[in-house]
Order: C-alpha cells, then sequence, then structure tokens
C-alpha cells in the first residue's frame, strides 16, 4: 500500500525540515564561522536525540502517555504479542479479573498467529499497531518510506486478519522520529505511549519489576507491560492484584 497524496506532501516538508540544520552548519562552516557551526550542530543533535528516543516527548507530533485528568482508573497496555506460549495465558488471567487491556501487536507475529489475535479481539480487549517486524534497534532513523512500510504494513495486516482498522499506534521502545507523525494521520492512528513501566522485557525478577511498576501506578497511569517474555503471567497477575489492593480499576483509552 504505498502513502496517499497528501502524506506524501508532509512526509516531503518534513524531509527538507529535517536538512536545515544540517544545511545551516554547512553555510556556517563555508562562512567561517565555525563556532556558530559548532552550537547549531550539537543544539540540534541533543533536541533530535531527546525528541526521538523519549518516549514522553511530543516534538514530533502529538502523543497521549496518560489518560485523561480526573480519571480514577489505570489502563494496561501489553506490547509485543501475540506470542503462542504465553498470548492465551494472559488472555486468561485478565478474564479472571474482569479486566480488559490494550495489545500491541507485532505485524509479522499477527500474520503468523492470525487465531491468536482473533481471540484477542473476540475477549473485548482493544488491538492496537506495534509496527510489522518490531526494528527495535532502528526504529528511530527509519526514512520517510520504509516508516510508511513499517506503520501501514501492520495496520493492513491487523485489518485482514480483525476486519477492524486500529486506532492506537506504539512505536518499538517508544522511539518516534520525524517520518512518524505524517503515517499516522493518514491512517487515523493516535500514539498511545505511557507512565508507568517495570522493566519487564529485560528484567528477570517479577518482584523487581512490580517494585518499579508500584512507584508509578497512580489514578491515570498508562502501564506498560509485554507479551511474549517468561515472567509475564506473574507480572500481570500481581500487577492486577496491586490495582485492586489500591482501590483503582482497569480501562481503556478512550
Amino acid at each position: 500500500m504505498s502513502p496517499p497524496p497528501q502524506c506524501r506532501k508532509e512526509t516531503s516538508i518534513a524531509f527538507a525540515l529535517s536538512l536545515l540544520p544540517a544545511l545551516t552548519v554547512l553555510a556556517a562552516l563555508l562562512a567561517g564561522y565555525h563556532a556558530l557551526a559548532a552550537l547549531i550542530f550539537f543544539t540540534t543533535f541533543g533536541l533530535i536525540v531527546i525528541g526521538t528516543l523519549v518516549p514522553r516527548c511530543a516534538w514530533f507530533g502529538p502523543l497521549i502517555c496518560s489518560l485523561p485528568a480526573g480519571s480514577k482508573g489505570v489502563c494496561l497496555s501489553i506490547d509485543d504479542g501475540p506470542d503462542p506460549e504465553h498470548t492465551l495465558a494472559l488472555l486468561d488471567i485478565l478474564d479472571l479479573h474482569q479486566a480488559k487491556a490494550i495489545f500491541f501487536l507485532i505485524g509479522d507475529r499477527a500474520a503468523r498467529h492470525p487465531e491468536l489475535v482473533r481471540e484477542i479481539a473476540h475477549r473485548g480487549h482493544v488491538i492496537g499497531n506495534h509496527s510489522q517486524t518490531h526494528p527495535s534497534a532502528t526504529f528511530w532513523a527509519l526514512g520517510p518510506w520504509r516508516m510508511w512500510a513499517e506503520i501501514s504494513g501492520c495496520q493492513q495486516t491487523l485489518i485482514q486478519i480483525t476486519g477492524t482498522a486500529p486506532q492506537w499506534f506504539r512505536p518499538p521502545v517508544g522511539h518516534h522520529n520525524f517520518f512518524v507523525a505524517a503515517p499516522l494521520r493518514a491512517l487515523g492512528l493516535r500514539m498511545l505511549m505511557w507512565n508507568c513501566r517495570g522493566y519487564d522485557a529485560v528484567e528477570k525478577d517479577p518482584a523487581v519489576v512490580l517494585s518499579r511498576i508500584e512507584k508509578g501506578l497512580h489514578p491515570g497511569a498508562i502501564v506498560l507491560l509485554h507479551d511474549a517474555v517468561p515472567i509475564c503471567g506473574e507480572v500481570l497477575s500481581a500487577t492486577l492484584a496491586l490495582i485492586q489492593q489500591r482501590g483503582l480499576h482497569v480501562q481503556l483509552p478512550d
């Protein structure tokens, strides 16, 4: 699927703007203003790094990292599925607590396990777009056309499986750059980040993960959890128990 004309136009503008700092630095160097060139380079580089790598930074486009003000509940978001070893267990745990979550699915994995995608939807959970191949090491540096392929490819995969277009997108590792906003607008997606996490994708001790989640578990929190890791079921169960202990409830994003 190729990008629509408006998306191509917005992407071209973003690409041109991304070149401006480099052209400004080159002009300053050619004019002999070496100190100014260095200042522009390091300032621009720093701003781009922050905007790209900090998940809650909205410099490159709108995003949501908490539930609306006044919310009394928390949102559970589960990344990186579907997974044949763990997804059904997570669904059973959520059923046990009568809780609904938003599952951000990787397109390639969804295509390999469409029955799990349909089961997630059948049980009343929300399905979100988490890119087609989840290039976690390089997503921050993707150019405009590869970015479009990752986002639109996952969107098309999930539509083919469920018949419904996802409304939410989460970038791999939370990284985003100049070229994310245009595809999201073209595809009717909104970016949902988080403000509470336990690093369960890298930490092997569930107690450590839960202690981190506990610190950020307040009304309005969006909790980041993961599918397809050995401790995911234990972490989800403990998080749901903690939510209940605090008198909170689980809700989906509006």
